[in-house]
């Protein structure tokens, strides 16, 4: 992972360590602009992204959220001289013109406006820098749809559904969406071969079918080597389980610690390595 250039100026955790699905992987907290209440802002290298310099994103713990605030490191900071010991907002596009929490703010606007391709250029902006951005791809997907752009709208509704509920959803209209198009014959992804067997309806039962497909379809993108695809469910599956009683995970032979470790381990097959961001602060001993 590519540490920024900034990283003197916070105070990040050196002892953090993933030991539950939320944060999601590749998180680590730092204590500047943190108001006590549980909530903090950390560095977040995004899936497929770990060559780059983090982003800076906020966690909404009651919701088990993340919020995608600020671009880079010196954007933050920025906005946290500007505050002066109160809370660090969401920036504007004019103070961080890379946001991508602000671009799907802006986003929502623009549709609200009529403004169809604004919001679309806002939205894949956004995307190219957070590509698990949920919230972004629900809202993208549904103007893929209304401009027609099918092919777009598929691989956007796929996208959205192996990505984590912790950036945004449930992508439930994607869902609806997409099981009503005609799958080709020799669709390589699981997800939308098998869609129909997804309900996307989490909690409050005793069984549900939809953690099988879902760890079916990571199998999957693992033997066809996208270990981007395979990293992205399994945070989402990681956080749906996670939110599930103890007995249905016991149901499901869901344990926790495990399941983070083989996350880790299929992590450090990805381009630019693992996701683990304790080793970050591991001396060079080369």
């Amino acid at each position: 992972m590519q540490l920024p250039a900034s990283l003197a100026h916070i105070s990040t955790d050196q002892d953090w360590r993933h030991t539950t699905a939320y944060p999601p992987l590749g998180f680590t907290p730092f204590s500047e602009g943190a108001l006590g209440n549980g909530d903090t802002f950390g560095l977040y290298w995004p899936i497929g992204r770990e060559a780059s310099e983090p982003i800076v994103v906020e966690t909404w713990h009651d919701e088990w959220r993340i919020q995608p605030h600020f671009s880079s490191l010196p954007a933050f900071l920025h906005a946290h001289a500007a505050a002066e010991d109160e809370y660090v907002a969401t920036p504007s596009l004019a103070d961080d013109p890379a946001s991508p929490r602000a671009a799907f703010l802006e986003a929502k606007e623009q549709i609200a406006q009529r403004n169809p391709d604004a919001a679309i250029a806002l939205l894949e902006a956004a995307l190219a820098i957070v590509p698990e951005y949920t919230d972004a791809l629900v809202l993208l997907h549904g103007q893929y749809v209304r401009a027609g752009r099918i092919d777009a709208a598929v691989k956007v509704a796929i996208q959205a559904l192996i990505s984590p509920p912790s950036f945004g959803g449930p992508p439930l209209k994607a869902l609806q969406w997409l099981r009503r198009q005609a799958v080709p014959e020799e669709e390589p992804d699981p997800i939308w071969r098998a869609c129909k067997q997804l309900s996307f309806n989490f909690g409050g039962s005793k069984e549900n079918g939809d953690y099988p497909v879902l760890l079916a379809a990571i199998d999957t993108y693992l033997a066809h080597g996208n270990y981007r695809c395979a990293s992205t469910l399994m945070q989402t599956y990681a956080e749906l389980m996670s939110a599930e009683t103890v007995s249905f995970q016991e149901r499901y032979a869901f344990e926790p610690a495990a399941f983070i470790a083989r996350q880790i381990a299929v992590s450090e097959k990805l381009a630019n390595g693992s996701r683990d961001t304790s080793t970050l602060w591991l001396p060079d001993l080369a």
